[in-house]
């Protein structure tokens, strides 16, 4: 019985030991993952869980492809108005080229110089003469024939014309003349008498002339 019991443990021992010699040969068959591989599994991992999020979030993939439509058409009017600024940088420089082509002016030719005349402060512009308006005044109505008179002129013509009260002049009572005294020297004669004052009184329209002479021999 001793014998039968040390020959079952001998035989258990030994399956262990086999069993152990088994796993490491299945270890050394298995070969080993590398990194890469390792990392592009857990992005896919991480993808997958980003569309389940999404999905239990709720939101509508039909929004985002809306938006990326947006983008890409604001992506092609960008690209449109850059090509549009290429055309007129090439624009300006091929007439920056064209303009340092053109030759130099020669000293000959002389540019035409015009002057302006600056108005100067302070100095207002002559205003135009307006022409004086002569007002032409009626012709007076012609006099009836009683009212005019011939009246005596300064070249002894008798002229009809109308007398006015102030017109009439009474004379002095004094002698209107004077001896005339002999002649001086060279054969001139003079008066001896000179006229000093004349009086003018005007009484009832009518002017009355009073002479008051001196005798220069006193």
């Amino acid at each position: 019985m001793a014998q039968k019991d040390a020959r079952i443990r001998f035989l258990e021992r030994e399956l262990a030991e086999r069993e152990k010699e088994m796993e490491k040969m299945r270890e050394y068959e298995m070969p080993v993952a590398p990194e890469t591989d390792n990392e592009y599994l857990r992005d896919l991992e991480r993808r997958i869980q980003d569309l389940e999020a999404m999905e239990r979030g709720g939101q509508d993939l039909g929004a985002l492809e809306r938006r990326v439509r947006d983008l890409e058409a604001l992506v092609k009017g960008l690209m449109e108005e850059v090509l549009d600024l290429k055309t007129v940088v090439m624009r300006l420089s091929k007439e920056r080229d064209e303009q340092r082509k053109v030759p130099p002016v020669t000293e000959g030719k002389k540019t035409e110089v015009t002057i302006k005349a600056e108005p100067r402060p302070g100095v207002e512009p002559r205003t135009p003469v307006r022409p004086v308006e002569v007002q032409v005044q009626s012709a007076r109505p012609a006099p009836e024939a009683s009212e005019l008179e011939l009246i005596m002129q300064n070249d002894g013509t008798l002229k009809p014309e109308i007398r006015r009260p102030s017109e009439y002049i009474v004379a002095s009572t004094r002698p209107g003349t004077l001896p005339v005294q002999g002649r001086r020297m060279g054969g001139r004669m003079a008066d001896r008498k000179a006229f000093v004052e004349q009086k003018k009184r005007v009484i009832d329209d009518i002017i009355q002339a009073e002479d008051d002479t001196l005798d220069l021999d006193r």
